[in-house]
């Protein structure tokens, strides 16, 4: 779908509505993946799909409708019955009418290569991921995606907005007998994804994951890889709700220009950002801000949505467009070297909240948990279960290394964190 063809299907629905406010969305999406495991590929999977999702409004009372054909008989049939549903529709007292037109950035977040690459392409990459493994005697398991999106915006005030974007993404996992390295690589451009870096880098970590020792639970310092602390950093910003922190339902209530974190602590969205590219508007055609949430340790801004800006008086933020964590100058080896008794983690997996209101998480470590001391990593240790907030981290932090693009919009560095805790032991 190009610009032209997404203008003309999104003026068609306009034009078919007699309702006061009408919103049209229109998505378009090629996903494909090639997956493997045991040294195999196992699975070659592919769709493409679009979605027409229509809002037609009288005053606040609200219809929306969504349909795939995108026939005029179609589209039709959709606008009438979103309008159908606004007339019996209880009136939404959050609801505002679409944003005027606005000119948005050009955001490069595409590639031709993804777009247009093969299951031989995937396969060429997989193979030599698990070529890799067998040479060094491991299993090997993960996924290579190559997905195309275009999405469209636009509303009976003349707005308009069209963009597309373009993702590969390389997930690796190693397995030796007792213990498993991962990682993965993702970008805009499927060029740019290195098999043999992710390889190497999933098969080092798996060997020296081998014959884990058991340790006591308790507090610790840490050595979080990026993924580590985007996973805590994500369920963070799920919970940075405004709203839900003026009305004292948040673990931010009362917190918004307060320290929350270590002065080295910013955390930012930069849709343009040329290593995390996001999209330049929000489905109501907000145009996407920069927006800088913490700022050397200080809560600058909670998220505000449209309607709660507007009641507040505040600046509108909408939803992280992406997530930037700045980081430092050291690499990860420099920043282990200068930890003298602590633990690096690789990840975390089966995250759940404990206490929201103090933002408080639980989960587990997983594909490589290993000691540090004196400066150096010794020997792996056991997968542990964590209980902390990513408040409280963010005010334990000592030291940042340089950030890395960790999936699909975020950005984050390797972090040095003092007093982490860890409540149980596995035995695995």
């Amino acid at each position: 779908m190009n610009e032209k063809e997404a203008r003309e299907i999104c003026e068609k629905a306009i034009a078919f509505s007699k309702a006061e406010h009408v919103q049209v969305n229109l998505y378009a999406t090629r996903e494909a993946s090639t997956r493997y495991a045991n040294n195999e590929i196992t699975q070659n999977v592919a769709k493409s799909q679009i979605t027409l999702r229509l809002t037609c409004a009288y005053g606040n009372k609200v219809g929306r409708c969504s349909t795939n054909q995108l026939d005029a008989d179609s589209i039709r049939a959709a606008v009438e019955r979103a309008e159908q549903l606004a007339r019996v529709a209880e009136p939404d007292t959050e609801f505002l009418p679409p944003p005027e037109p606005a000119a948005y950035r050009l955001i490069q977040a595409y590639a031709d290569s993804t777009a247009h690459a093969a299951p031989d392409d995937r396969a060429r990459v997989v193979r030599q991921v698990i070529e890799h493994a067998k040479s060094r005697t491991l299993k090997t398991a993960g996924s290579f995606a190559t997905n195309l999106n275009a999405v469209a915006v636009a509303n009976n005030k003349g707005l308009f907005g069209f963009h597309t974007s373009t993702l590969a993404s390389l997930v690796c996992t190693m397995m030796a007998e007792d213990g498993s390295g991962w990682t993965e690589q993702t970008h805009e451009d499927i060029n740019a994804i290195s098999p043999e870096a992710v390889a190497q880098r999933a098969a080092d970590k798996a060997e020296a994951a081998r014959h884990p020792l058991e340790i006591a639970p308790g507090d610790y310092t840490v050595l979080l890889e990026p993924a580590a602390i985007a996973e805590l950093l994500a369920y963070m910003a799920w919970s940075m709700d405004a709203k839900a922190a003026d009305e004292g339902r948040s673990a931010f209530t009362g917190k918004e220009g307060s320290a929350i974190g270590n002065k080295l602590v910013t955390l930012q969205s930069l849709p343009a950002h040329p290593q995390c590219p996001a999209q330049p508007f929000f489905d109501d055609g907000m145009p996407t801000p920069d927006v800088t949430w913490i700022e050397q340790g200080v809560l600058k801004t909670l998220v505000y949505s449209r309607f709660w800006a507007q009641k507040q008086g505040k600046p509108f933020t909408g939803s992280p467009s992406n997530l930037i964590l700045q980081g430092g100058p050291l690499s990860l080896d420099e920043l282990v070297a200068q930890v003298e008794n602590g633990l690096l983690i690789t990840r975390f997996w089966y995250i759940r909240f404990v206490d929201p209101m103090q933002l408080l998480l639980t989960g587990m470590t997983r594909d490589g948990v290993y000691r540090i001391q004196g400066g150096q990593v010794t020997h792996a240790v056991k997968n542990l279960r964590f209980n902390e907030s990513p408040l409280v981290a963010l005010q334990n932090i000592r030291l940042l290394g340089e950030a890395q693009r960790v999936g699909d919009g975020l950005l984050a560095p390797p972090v040095v964190v003092d007093g982490f805790t860890f409540s149980s032991t596995t035995t695995f």
